[in-house]
């Protein structure tokens, strides 16, 4: 797939390291310097200038992107960004790296955030599963716009900690798509059990969400 990562810094050059070997991978950063190393380094393009500038999202190929993922250290110009590439380019999956928690809220669809995320690992694997997302959509026969993506950290006192996932209870039109335990990616099979400091992500229509925050 054509990726865009707007922003070098850890988190941005991170993500490019994990998915650069399996697709086609540009960066765009504001800092000369760093964006001649990372060339380098990374043996991929990097593009250097403001990513809130459509002209430079242009130049990165946003018009013919399959996922853009904002990683600049500042959220409001991670969001701007956001809003560019699903109104002006219309990319299919915007993805938002939070940056201060007190923001997250505003990492939703009216700021055109597809999935708000604040670790490089997760954003590349949903990167990389790409297919297996869009498996779970057609099987849920839900149209584009109506599916959400819930990141759920469980705490000690969380209705599901302790349980198989066969035995939760979960929503119509709600699915586990997958559970991160520390550095691991966990499939989400029946018999695996969530324990305390796991982060579930559901993958729900948006009718179910209300209903899932009373199972979790």
């Amino acid at each position: 797939m054509k990726v865009i990562v707007a922003g070098a810094g850890k988190l941005g050059r991170r993500v490019a390291e994990i998915i650069k070997d399996k697709h086609s991978v540009v960066v765009i950063d504001s800092d000369d310097a760093r964006c001649a190393l990372l060339e380098k380094l990374l043996k991929t393009k990097v593009l250097a200038g403001d990513a809130c500038d459509p002209s430079v999202l242009l130049l990165a190929g946003a018009d013919h992107a399959d996922v853009l993922v904002a990683a600049t250290g500042h959220d409001e110009d991670n969001l701007v960004i956001t809003l560019l590439a699903k109104n002006e380019f219309k990319i299919k999956k915007v993805i938002g790296a939070v940056r201060n928690p007190r923001n997250e809220w505003l990492y939703n669809r009216s700021w055109g955030v597809d999935i708000a995320l604040d670790s490089a690992q997760i954003v590349a694997k949903i990167i990389e599963e790409e297919a297996t997302l869009r498996d779970l959509v057609t099987l849920l026969k839900l149209r584009e716009g109506e599916v959400s993506v819930t990141e759920f950290t469980v705490p000690p006192t969380s209705r599901i900690a302790g349980k198989a996932i066969r035995d939760i209870d979960l929503p119509e039109q709600c699915i586990i798509a997958a559970i991160l335990r520390g550095t691991s990616i966990l499939v989400p099979s029946g018999e695996l059990q969530v324990e305390p400091g796991d982060e579930v992500l559901f993958i729900a229509h948006p009718s179910a969400e209300d209903r899932l925050a009373e199972v979790v």
